[in-house]
C-alpha cells in the first residue's frame, strides 16, 4: 500500500508539473483555453478593485476555492458555499466553509460585496432561483460574477442540464434585478472545437461510477493536446470569429 501510494505521488507530481496546477493550466492541459479565459477576467477584476475597500466574497459552488489566491489580496471575508463531500477537510487557508447549494444561500440579505458563480449555474435545479439569491445577498453595488458553458461535452453527470448563450445571460440577469452587465467569451469556434476533442478524448464515463479522468492518457497525448491547443489558437487569431461560437462566457454584473 504504501509503495502504490508512494508511486501515486510520484505521477502526480509528474502530472502536476506538465499540466499546471489548477487554474494555472499549462497549454497541455485539455481545458487550457477555458481556464485561461476565466483567469484573465477574474484577474482584471481584481485589478479594478485594489484601491477599495477590502471585500466579503462568496464563492458559491467552488469547492476546493481554486481561485481564491487571486481574490486574497481584495478579501476581507472569504466563504466557499457547496455540499459537504465537496468541501475539502482541514482547510489552511483563510477560507470559511458553508454547506450548501446555490438556490438558497445561508446569509442575510444585503451582506456580500461579491459573489462568484464559476461553472456553477449549468448544474444546478433552478438557475434562476440561484441568481435571485445572489442578488438577495448581494450589498447595493455590489458585483455578481462568474462563468457559464456555451459550447462542452456532458461532465460532472448525472448533474449537467444545460448549457448558455450570452443572450440567455443577459436575460437572466436583467430579470432578477442586474444592471451593468458585461460578457467575454473566450475565444471562437476553433479553441470551442479544441475543448470538445480534448475533453472527450480524457474523459470517459465508468459505468455506474460517472465522469472519471485517464491521466495516464492526458500525459501520453500530451504533445498533441499541446498542438491541437496552439493551433486552434492561432486559428481563432486568423479568422477573427471570437463570438460566434465560444466554448465559454465569464460575466460581471451589478446590484
Amino acid at each position: 500500500m504504501l509503495k502504490k501510494n508512494s508511486m501515486r505521488k510520484v505521477v502526480m507530481f509528474i502530472y502536476n508539473l506538465i499540466m499546471g496546477k489548477h487554474p494555472y493550466n499549462t497549454i497541455f492541459s485539455y481545458n487550457y483555453h477555458n481556464i485561461r479565459s476565466i483567469l484573465s477576467f477574474y484577474n482584471q477584476l481584481v485589478a479594478r478593485l485594489k484601491n477599495s475597500e477590502k471585500k466579503i466574497i462568496i464563492d458559491v459552488g467552488g469547492g476546493n476555492s481554486p481561485y481564491y489566491g487571486i481574490f486574497q489580496e481584495i478579501s476581507d471575508q472569504y466563504y466557499v458555499v457547496d455540499f459537504k463531500s465537496a468541501l475539502p477537510l482541514n482547510e489552511s487557508r483563510s477560507i470559511i466553509q458553508v454547506e450548501g447549494f446555490a438556490e438558497k444561500l445561508s446569509f442575510d440579505s444585503d451582506f456580500a460585496d461579491i459573489i462568484m458563480s464559476n461553472q456553477v449555474l449549468e448544474h444546478v435545479n433552478d438557475e434562476k432561483l440561484a441568481v435571485k439569491e445572489a442578488f438577495r445577498v448581494l450589498k447595493k453595488g455590489g458585483i455578481f460574477t462568474g462563468s457559464v458553458p456555451n459550447i462542452s461535452p456532458i461532465h460532472l453527470e448525472p448533474y449537467d442540464f444545460k448549457r448558455f448563450t450570452s443572450y440567455r445571460i443577459v436575460k437572466l440577469l436583467k430579470e432578477n434585478g442586474f444592471s451593468d452587465i458585461k460578457i467575454e467569451s473566450n475565444g471562437g469556434v476553433y479553441k470551442a472545437a479544441a475543448l470538445l476533442i480534448l475533453m472527450d478524448g480524457f474523459l470517459y464515463r465508468d459505468k455506474g461510477e460517472g465522469q472519471k479522468f485517464n491521466i495516464a492518457k492526458h500525459l501520453i497525448f500530451a504533445p498533441l493536446t499541446g498542438f491541437i491547443n496552439i493551433s486552434s489558437l492561432i486559428a481563432d487569431k486568423i479568422f477573427q470569429n471570437k463570438y460566434r461560437s465560444p466554448s465559454n462566457y465569464c460575466w460581471t454584473a451589478k446590484k
